[in-house]
């Protein structure tokens, strides 16, 4: 059953220092700039402003419906000495706040609240900055410590809740999102070229880096200690799990399938309604199937296209009824121009997976009858889901091949005919043979790049391709490849997904998409204690032979229908490619006009429109460049 306790809220979370000497913050600016973030919390505000700080948020009820009131003090802390002399905002869930609790008043200490907000401040009491080391859910925090004239600004483990900041001479600034910090008229909207460069190769802006110079991404894992106008970056985290042991696969199954029952369990709590994704894949169908355990006659739910290939509807359909939950489900038929629009205005940096469309929809649906609802996201980079996987492995086979084999082999994979389908085959073999010649993890990153490097040669203007000279845009692959170069490659590949594909594209999707509708979204699969636990797991119980997230198929076998077990994987793309070439054709033309393109700066001004005539033609594929271009060209009409 939903355990149904007082915990906390989805929110969005702003907040100023002021350095100079006798500055004061302005709480109308801070007020605005929170009503920026009013989708992520409708239900309340708060704002805290003490002469050089201010703290203000944005709040959406999901437990505690009546209490947990930020920004919120330490006003009853038993030790008079300390008493409201700590503040906090905080955005998100501690799954493991009832223990942290008990543990709390062992040592003496007393609550006037049963919200998880109020176990942070008390643990920052007892613990210091180590208290971050006792929290496992997702979060991004500050805590302004009044004694110490300091700030803590944190983000969780995996980097699930956003954290942005801006640090100049005169002052200190975070927000959940950037729009937040663009309503202070002293921003500056200089682009980073080299966070751009980055987003044509990777159809996001990864970490650390934001589009814009002055702001940046706070690391998973991290903290930042804001003091007397320094500005410290610190781990709480280290990703250092035990090397895998050859033990039985029966032991890693009984393990997973005690750590996965914890797992979804502790993120049921919610005193308003809860729902499930389900998208007929197995991450999604393996947490309703644990669901389930706990409640059945949860909604589910689920959205398809009318196309068969991008259809996991049957999939889906045959799950719900096995589980007993009410699904719902939805045709596809977006307003696909609109809904374009919408979100060019939801995502404030250049952002292009196109799974974004559906994703909104699915959201807006689901909020329909639910605030809350779980979703899948994190098992193919932690159990090795994606067929890069098996691409990686055969990279090795290929670059050992001699020189007019893979020349060979390329003139005949260019020869095979285009085609719009879902991932087809023609657009597999051409993107392995394009990187598969680079060594890892350049490989591992050429399989899904937009505009690999020798394709910028003419994508950007003289003028920017001088301004981003020197940066290569898989150096944030080899940043965390680098990070674990003692484990098998397949571990550092894992490792390299997480760090860049899932925190800066997968989870910064869900959350913007999410919050725009105001729905909290939960991700089980990324507990810390499933994500330690996965890297303990041998490379082959994750891939065997050509069959990915091994040990995820054995574990469910019993428990989900063969056709989910078996299927191919289809993710949730739509048909971009169909689309281009019909009903966005006239819309695409009108974007891609040399004249406006020229307006840029930044683009060659024939480059877009060339690429669009090449794929009505049927020369190439090329829908997932133009949706790159195209979604550049929209945020830079709004926002750059």
């Amino acid at each position: 059953m939903i355990h149904h306790l007082k915990k906390t809220i989805m929110c969005g979370i702003v907040g100023q220092i002021a350095w100079k000497p006798g500055a004061r913050v302005s709480e109308a600016l801070l007020e605005k700039m929170c009503r920026a973030l009013q989708h992520r919390g409708p239900d309340d505000s708060g704002t805290w402003v003490q002469d050089s700080v201010g703290l203000a948020m944005r709040r959406l009820r999901i437990i505690d419906l009546a209490g947990g009131h930020q920004p919120m003090d330490n006003a009853h802390c038993p030790h008079a000495s300390q008493r409201g002399r700590v503040h906090i905002v905080y955005n998100g869930e501690i799954y493991n706040f009832r223990e942290l609790r008990e543990s709390l008043e062992k040592k003496g200490h007393q609550f006037a609240s049963r919200s998880d907000t109020e176990v942070i401040l008390h643990a920052y009491e007892e613990y210091g900055d180590d208290f971050l080391k006792h929290l496992n859910g997702m979060f991004g925090l500050a805590l302004w410590d009044e004694r110490e004239k300091s700030l803590l600004l944190a983000r969780d483990r995996m980097g699930i809740k956003p954290v942005y900041y801006r640090a100049v001479p005169d002052s200190f600034s975070f927000a959940s999102e950037i729009k937040a910090l663009l309503v202070d008229p002293s921003v500056s909207r200089e682009v980073d070229p080299f966070a751009l460069d980055d987003f044509f190769a990777l159809r996001c802006v990864p970490t650390p880096r934001s589009i814009f110079r002055e702001i940046r991404k706070l690391e998973p894992g991290h903290y930042l200690k804001v003091r007397h106008g320094e500005v410290v970056n610190r781990p709480f985290w280290d990703y250092h799990p035990p090397r895998p042991e050859d033990k039985p696969l029966s032991h890693y199954l009984e393990v997973l399938d005690g750590l996965l029952k914890d797992c979804v369990q502790s993120h049921l709590i919610s005193d308003v309604p809860l729902g499930v994704f389900l998208s007929g894949g197995l991450d999604s169908t393996s947490v309703a199937a644990y669901v389930s355990d706990a409640g059945r006659g949860l909604n589910s739910f689920t959205v398809y296209f009318g196309e068969k290939s991008f259809s996991e509807r049957h999939e889906a359909r045959a799950v719900a009824d096995r589980y007993g939950l009410n699904h719902n489900e939805m045709l596809l038929t977006p307003n696909v121009r609109e809904t374009i629009e919408k979100l060019s205005l939801v995502f404030d940096e250049p952002f292009a997976d196109p799974s974004a469309i559906p994703t909104y929809h699915l959201c807006q649906f689901a909020r329909n009858k639910v605030t809350v609802a779980l979703s899948g996201d994190g098992g193919d980079e932690l159990f090795a889901g994606y067929p890069t996987y098996i691409a990686d492995a055969l990279s090795g086979y290929y670059r050992r091949l001699p020189g007019f084999s893979r020349r060979w082999i390329q003139a005949l994979v260019r020869s095979l005919p285009v085609s719009h389908t879902r991932v087809s085959f023609d657009y597999r073999l051409k993107a392995f043979v394009a990187a598969a010649h680079r060594p890892q993890p350049s490989a591992h990153a050429g399989w899904q790049a937009m505009f690999m490097e020798e394709d910028k040669s003419g994508l950007y203007t003289s003028e920017f391709d001088a301004a981003r000279r020197g940066h290569m845009s898989d150096e944030s692959s080899w940043q965390a490849f680098r990070a674990v170069a003692d484990r098998s490659e397949l571990e550092q590949m894992l490792y390299v997904d997480q760090r860049t594909k899932l925190l800066d594209e997968y989870l910064v999707k869900m959350d913007r998409l999410s919050m725009a509708h105001s729905l909290e979204v939960r991700v089980p699969l990324l507990d810390v204690r499933l994500v330690e636990f996965a890297a303990t797991v041998p490379a082959k119980y994750k891939i065997r032979g050509m069959t990915t997230k091994y040990i995820i198929r054995r574990l469910m076998e019993s428990r989900l229908p063969r056709e989910v077990i078996h299927g191919e994987k289809k993710g949730f793309t739509p048909p971009m490619a169909g689309w281009f070439s019909g009903e966005l054709k006239d819309f695409l033309r009108e974007r891609f006009d040399p004249a406006e393109v020229r307006k840029t700066g930044i683009l060659n001004a024939d480059q877009p429109l060339r690429l669009l005539q090449e794929h009505l033609d049927r020369r190439r594929d090329n829908h997932r460049q133009i949706w790159t271009l195209l979604s550049f060209l929209l945020w830079r009409e709004k926002w750059g």
